[in-house]
């Protein structure tokens, strides 16, 4: 919905919406506070009434007392049926209420007339009458105003009954008509106002879901589009990220490679763009994008033949082009048509925003996948005293643990951790100083080759891909699962200051620590954004997941990194959630761990946060 029904509606004459989905949500809004309008209602109505008994109380005295009594107790019905629309909740029910009270006064005011001599105080208490029913807003206009013209047929009927002269009951029927047309006018005046101010009401609420639905999907294109290297498959997957944001019937898009003089379309959906004749994307549209490099809207017109075969320009559909970019050139480009209102500014930002968003995770997952991390990558190490056995120590253990976190990691396809450093070769020059058995020796080195295996950091969509899998098992059969969502703070600041080679390395040290900790046969591990990654661990519960979560982050934080800019450190936000009977799937499993990571970097970062 945009500002432009808002336009047509101000254009137009007609009361009601041209959309029936508009106007029935109208309708049903109106229903809800027909409450409170139906007591304002009676209230002016029971002062009405007590005005007019008191008027005729002037006037006759108690000589014909009917009328008098009769405005009297049409004025305490007013108030009666003032408190039940405080407490009723059936529309149909107040303007029954509203009919019978009206109909009650207005037949006073006839009785008056007939009973007593016909005054001109009895046509102003009639056209007051009229107008307070004409202008209700508890009552549609067009039942209003029917209501109005049987009450001014039965008043002149009566007038002529009582042989009220022709001038007088024609004086008087144009005193009443005019009485009803400003009421009426009125009325009109005041629905147009409500629906004015209902449309900008709808108008801001769709633009806050909007942006609620436009912040989600850039969350979840970090977590659907990372690791994805083919141009053409991740432009075809932005369709179902725009579609929350952006309302259209029909999508086209080329990724624009080896598109020659009219580029070719790669994928068509909808019943818009059938039975293109023309070429969909002109040099003029593709050289605006290029200087303006932001999206554009136009309205589509076809020629037809009109009266006596004169051509006319008829319209067809509103059109938005969103590029896509990849440094300072084109890439690709998506239209989209709707037919039924204008694409809005918010179109063309959020539009401009998701494909600029996923050219970013194109550009680090393509990067990603050729990263190899080489000797000089330093394991974080903790600044402490050199320590000695105690006595009745295993120091199989503690070589063990020594080994443990001096252990290189390598990966098959998605980020490759490889060392050519020999960790035995450098734990047996200890195990030399501490003059250990060779029989020690020699099993320690058994086990340490048996242990080295390739662990793998997998892109977001291959981690997703077998997470899904573990997700689905562990709900089938009951078991506790956990993720962790670990961002390394200050990464981008470091990636600043002293460059992309540094910030890799203190992220791969931290990877590497990672590693060495989960459990490689069950655990999967996957990128997550730019500076961070995922760790789904089954058959762990929450309270265990946050545990780990926590002795990680504490490490990290008292860790150090050698690079050649110096020693560096960097702390970690981590968020924590689990299976559980209210998670629905693996999606939204992740959006709530997502979710508590970000309630830690709002608190500080530098902590872990859990989400139930």
């Amino acid at each position: 919905m945009s500002q432009d029904l808002v336009n047509r509606y101000k254009k137009s004459i007609r009361l009601s919406f041209q959309n029936a989905e508009i106007e029935s949500q109208y309708r049903k809004k109106e229903d809800s506070r027909g409450r409170s309008s139906s007591v304002f209602a009676f209230s002016v109505l029971f002062f009405i009434n007590i005005a007019f008994c008191y008027l005729e109380f002037r006037a006759f005295g108690v000589e014909t007392s009917l009328p008098m009594y009769g405005y009297l107790a049409s004025a305490l019905l007013a108030l009666s049926n003032a408190l039940l629309s405080q407490f009723g909740n059936k529309p149909y029910m107040q303007k029954i209420r509203l009919f019978s009270n009206v109909a009650l006064s207005m037949g006073v005011v006839m009785a008056a007339v007939y009973l007593q001599k016909y005054s001109a105080y009895h046509t102003a208490e009639m056209s007051l009458l009229v107008i307070w029913l004409a202008s209700l807003n508890a009552m549609r206009l067009v039942l209003s105003s029917v209501a109005s013209v049987v009450g001014i047929t039965a008043y002149l009927i009566l007038l002529y009954v009582a042989e009220v002269s022709v001038f007088w009951l024609i004086l008087v029927a144009v005193f009443l008509i005019v009485a009803a047309m400003l009421g009426g006018y009125l009325s009109y005046l005041l629905e147009r106002q409500r629906r004015m101010l209902f449309l900008r009401a709808m108008i801001i609420r769709d633009m806050n879901s909007r942006q609620e639905s436009w912040a989600f999907s850039l969350i979840d294109l970090d977590m659907a589009l990372g690791g994805i290297t083919d141009f053409k498959e991740l432009i075809g997957l932005l369709k179902k990220y725009l579609e929350p944001v952006i309302k259209f019937e029909s999508y086209v898009l080329t990724s624009l490679e080896g598109q020659g003089p009219k580029p070719i379309a790669d994928k068509v959906e909808g019943r818009l763009f059938e039975d293109e004749d023309k070429t969909i994307w002109s040099q003029d549209l593709l050289s605006k994008l290029t200087q303006t490099r932001q999206a554009t809207i136009s309205s589509e017109h076809e020629t037809v033949k009109g009266f006596l075969g004169i051509p006319q320009e008829k319209f067809t559909s509103y059109r938005l082009d969103v590029p896509v970019f990849s440094d300072s050139k084109l890439m690709g480009v998506i239209s989209l048509r709707r037919a039924d209102e204008a694409f809005d500014d918010l179109d063309m930002i959020a539009g401009v925003s998701i494909s600029t968003q996923a050219m970013l995770i194109y550009k680090r997952s393509t990067k990603n996948a050729a990263m190899v991390l080489d000797s000089s990558v330093p394991d974080p190490v903790i600044r402490k005293p050199k320590l000695t056995t105690p006595v009745g120590r295993d120091p199989a253990k503690d070589l063990h643990k020594t080994l443990a976190d001096k252990m290189l990691a390598t990966q098959s396809t998605n980020l490759e951790f490889t060392d050519n450093s020999d960790p035995v070769e450098e734990s047996l020059e200890e195990i030399d100083q501490q003059v250990a058995p060779a029989e020690l020796i020699k099993k320690i080195r058994q086990e340490e080759e048996q242990s080295k295996k390739t662990i793998t950091l997998l892109s977001r969509e291959n981690a997703d891909k077998i997470s899904i899998d573990r997700y689905r098992s562990a709900a089938i059969e009951g078991e506790p699962l956990s993720i962790l969502i670990i961002e390394v703070d200050g990464l981008s600041k470091l990636r600043e200051q002293d460059g992309d080679q540094v910030a890799y390395k203190v992220f791969a040290a931290i990877v590497k620590y990672i590693f060495s900790q989960v459990d490689k046969e069950k655990d999967v591990l996957g990128r997550y954004g730019q500076n961070g990654l995922s760790v789904l661990m089954p058959r762990v519960d929450m309270n265990a997941a946050e545990r780990f979560a926590e002795s990680i982050r504490q490490f990290v934080a008292r860790a150090v990194y050698k690079t050649t800019f110096g020693d560096k450190s960097a702390t970690l936000s981590i968020g924590v959630a689990a299976l559980t009977d209210e998670t629905g799937d693996y999606g939204a499993m992740v959006k709530r761990a997502d979710m508590a990571l970000f309630v830690a970097k709002k608190n500080g970062r530098n902590c872990v946060k859990v989400r139930l």
